[in-house]
């Protein structure tokens, strides 16, 4: 219901604060114009980076610590590729936010979860969440560090019959995203 919704999600934030060791390092992530393929097969010269997400058909974003995303954003920039470093606080869905994994877990499991009226797509397996709330928390309390499959979840929900995709926030780059994704088959965004 909306009043768990918005404690999970304050839960969420309050998981995320890095440890207050010094010196320690959340990482960062990086935007990359090239197809899922292509950053697979550069992934093994990049030590410590991570692929983050599919964005779309030709744009997928790595996160890793620090130094090995600027390492990374150098090597890349000089094979070609196209690089945006993200105003980001962490190197979300990755290993490096492991600090906060436990504790949303047990938010997540403390919270009363229930079955969906519809189906609700998860962006770390492109699938609808089980109709078991138990199963739902459990899928979602290993949510933070797995890797988001924006392209699949669109394509996904396109097979489903969606066709309309609003996306509530300042800027479009999920709507662009969505076009990119989509390209020419008849949809709103």
């Amino acid at each position: 219901d909306e009043p768990t919704y918005f404690q999970l999600m304050k839960a969420r934030g309050a998981s995320m604060s890095p440890p207050a060791h010094p010196g320690f390092d959340a990482g960062t992530m990086l935007a990359v114009v090239g197809t899922y393929a292509q950053l697979q097969n550069e992934l093994p010269h990049l030590p410590g980076v991570y692929l983050a997400n599919w964005n779309s058909h030709d744009q997928v974003v790595l996160a890793g610590p620090t130094s090995a995303i600027e390492a990374a954003q150098s090597a890349l920039q000089n094979k070609g590729y196209s690089v945006t470093r993200l105003p980001v606080a962490a190197a979300f869905h990755t290993p490096l936010v492991g600090h906060a994994q436990q504790p949303f877990a047990a938010a997540i499991h403390a919270a009363k979860f229930n079955s969906p009226s519809l189906p609700v797509y998860a962006n770390a397996t492109a699938q609808p969440y089980p109709s078991d709330p138990r199963a739902i928390q459990e899928q979602l309390s290993q949510h933070l560090l797995q890797p988001v499959l924006f392209t699949q979840q669109i394509e996904n929900l396109y097979s489903a019959g969606s066709a309309l995709f609003i996306e509530f926030g300042p800027r479009n780059i999920l709507t662009n995203l969505v076009k990119n994704i989509l390209v020419d088959r008849p949809h709103l965004a």
